[in-house]
């Protein structure tokens, strides 16, 4: 009954994204409407940092679309997603190939973009090379990085992103997702207070958040008799 779950809670607007601050969402909304003039000034780059699980990753994907939305494209079409892996060249060969690519104009898009994930994992000199490519044609290329280690970040790296903190949100900010998501399988008992106990049990993960969510659904399903059809 889960079988879809992911694709039917992914993020699609920054609406589905659960901030934990105001100030973290508008700056994001501000770079993606043009109101901060964004790309400008040697800045082109937007550093999502904070721990694990509070949905960077997910905003980092969904940044390029975003983007191309506001000038009134459907989606952002060639957009480069990589997650930076330890071991092997630490995505050397990545960004050698990105700082080929930023010197082309961008096709059907206003920028191009380039999300990296988990950049952290970058050794020296490819921080260094990441660094290099974002001064090539700053204008039409659009960078989006996520890490969970702020200080990992080469200072020059840094320099050239807005930086939004990306912590946990508190329970209040999850309460109308998670309890939306069990009032879609039918689970409608679960009151506020408890809720937001549950809630706060996870510490701000997503994930965790999502599967307490799941859990509630199948205790629901047992107790009441009804059929649990295991996802294929």
């Amino acid at each position: 009954m889960f079988k879809d779950f992911d694709e039917r809670y992914t993020p699609r607007t920054i609406d589905d994204i659960v901030f934990h601050s105001q100030d973290a969402r508008e700056v994001i909304e501000d770079c993606v409407s043009g109101a901060l003039g964004f790309p400008a000034s040697g800045k082109n780059g937007i550093l999502l940092y904070g721990v694990n699980g509070t949905g960077k990753s997910a905003l980092a994907k969904l940044l390029p679309d975003l983007f191309e939305s506001s000038f009134g494209n459907e989606q952002a079409n060639f957009a480069t997603y990589v997650n930076i892996s330890q071991g092997g060249d630490n995505g050397a060969k990545v960004i050698d190939s990105i700082k080929h690519k930023a010197v082309l104009m961008p096709y059907c898009n206003r920028y191009n973009y380039y999300v990296l994930d988990e950049v952290d994992n970058l050794r020296t000199e490819a921080m260094d090379s990441l660094k290099a490519a974002m001064n090539v044609a700053s204008f039409q290329n659009v960078f989006i990085l996520t890490t969970n280690k702020l200080s990992a970040i080469e200072r020059g790296v840094q320099d050239r992103c807005i930086r939004i903190e990306f912590n946990a949100a508190p329970a209040t900010a999850w309460l109308d997702k998670f309890k939306q998501v069990l009032s879609d399988y039918g689970v409608m008992h679960v009151t506020d207070e408890d809720a937001l106990r549950i809630i706060e049990l996870c510490n701000g993960s997503a994930r965790e958040i999502m599967l307490a969510a799941r859990q509630l659904v199948v205790r629901h399903y047992r107790k009441n008799g009804m059929q649990l059809k295991v996802a294929a």
